[in-house]
């Protein structure tokens, strides 16, 4: 019964060990990317401030290109500007994000979804958010 439970146990625990390497995975390793960052927060905007622009920064750390295949934006506020060239290993390509505070109040939390392919077939998809808060503007 002892040898039961001690192989239980340890099969319990392996599982464990590997749902937890698995929860760790940084967004970007399965196509071999790295994103600089994937939360930008822009402070404290007037609404009728000029758009707030981010460069979200997409390093090749893998061994293939990467393809961005689509940079979509969950909002009409938010818009994604982003090179069709595929980004070769070694190198670095923005993902420009821009948001429209017209028409917005309060705490915004925008989220646009990006798809990356790398030559290997591997793709994956990633969200960027862009954070703060609108106030009213003073006339």
């Amino acid at each position: 019964m002892k040898t039961i439970s001690r192989r239980f146990f340890s099969v319990l625990i392996i599982a464990l060990l590997a749902l937890t390497a698995a929860a760790r995975q940084t967004p970007g390793d399965k196509v071999g990317a790295d994103i600089d960052s994937l939360v930008y927060n822009f402070g404290i905007v007037a609404d009728n401030a000029a758009p707030v622009s981010h460069d979200f920064i997409v390093s090749n750390k893998g061994t293939s290109a990467i393809a961005i295949l689509s940079v979509k934006p969950r909002c009409g506020c938010t818009v994604g500007n982003y090179s069709r060239k595929p980004v070769k290993p070694g190198k670095s390509t923005p993902i420009n994000i821009k948001f429209n505070p017209a028409g917005q109040r309060g705490e915004v939390d925008k989220s646009v979804r990006v798809r990356l392919k790398n030559g290997d077939g591997k793709s994956e998809e990633i969200t960027l958010r862009m954070v703060g808060q609108v106030v009213p503007h003073n006339d």
